[in-house]
């Protein structure tokens, strides 16, 4: 009984801890981002008298609110109002002279370049190389019976392709876990085994080591067209036996008519 318990808890502690996480982080990010900005704009609603303090109590354009030294949230709301204006203004090519200024700066800063760089690597293996990146496929590599996932990139073309005699294709395969490195390999075409799942599935599972495995697919699908198969043979068995049982039903009221006759 005990350690039919403990196993429960395990298990409920592992399935709740993704959310546990997320709703922690989140939380932690509010709160120091609010905190930081929140009394500044605090203030600078009062000096344009958005906000008034009165007896205790601020109040909101007249309307009272149930806060007293500062809006809680506003920090946080500016603060997404501020990414986005800067990813439109990212997405429109405009002030690219700020933004390459900006991204020179944190890579010159010892230290600091370090961290900046990593996960600007890391973004860019989830984002830009993504676009890139067509199908995940499986080479047999570096011999015979070892595979290795790899990204279809494009189809060999020109010099490389005249040379080779062969239909093939261009390979990024990747380093883990570090996706951002690796080395392109042209591969005949037969030799590749495309698979179904998504690059960013794929990403994933090389990043983590093999760790996280995407779910198969196919499997799923051929699982749920036999279950489909299955219900329709039940269907299909259920009307028959109604339609005989009525059939007989049918035939026995005839000759009941037929002896009364």
């Amino acid at each position: 009984m005990w350690k039919a318990f403990q196993r429960n808890l395990v298990v409920g502690f592992l399935f709740l801890l993704p959310a546990i996480a997320t709703i922690y982080v989140l939380q932690l990010l509010f709160s120091i981002i609010d905190n930081f900005l929140g009394p500044f704009i605090t203030d600078v609603l009062r000096v344009l008298r958005v906000i008034s303090i009165e007896e205790g109590g601020l109040y909101f354009l007249g309307v009272y609110t149930p806060f007293t030294e500062r809006l809680v949230g506003i920090g946080f709301i500016v603060t997404l109002l501020l990414v986005a204006w800067i990813g439109a203004l990212k997405r429109k090519g405009t002030k690219e002279e700020a933004f390459t200024g900006v991204d020179r700066f944190f890579r010159k800063v010892p230290v600091v370049n370090y961290i900046y760089g990593s996960v600007d690597q890391l973004i860019n293996a989830f984002t830009q190389e993504r676009s890139s990146f067509q199908k995940v496929v499986m080479v047999e590599y570096p011999r015979k019976g070892v595979y290795t996932l790899g990204f279809l990139t494009g189809e060999t073309k020109g010099e490389v392709q005249r040379i080779t005699q062969k239909d093939s294709i261009n390979v990024f395969l990747p380093t883990t876990p570090n996706p951002t490195s690796g080395w392109l390999v042209v591969v005949p075409l037969e030799d590749v085994t495309i698979l179904s799942m998504t690059v960013e599935e794929g990403l994933k599972f090389i990043i983590s080591g093999g760790v996280v495995v995407p779910e198969d697919k196919a499997k799923g699908l051929q699982e749920e067209f036999e279950m489909q198969q299955k219900k329709e043979k039940e269907q299909l068995f259920e009307d028959f036996v109604i339609n005989v049982s009525k059939h007989r039903k049918d035939e026995s009221n005839g000759r009941r008519k037929n002896i009364d006759r």
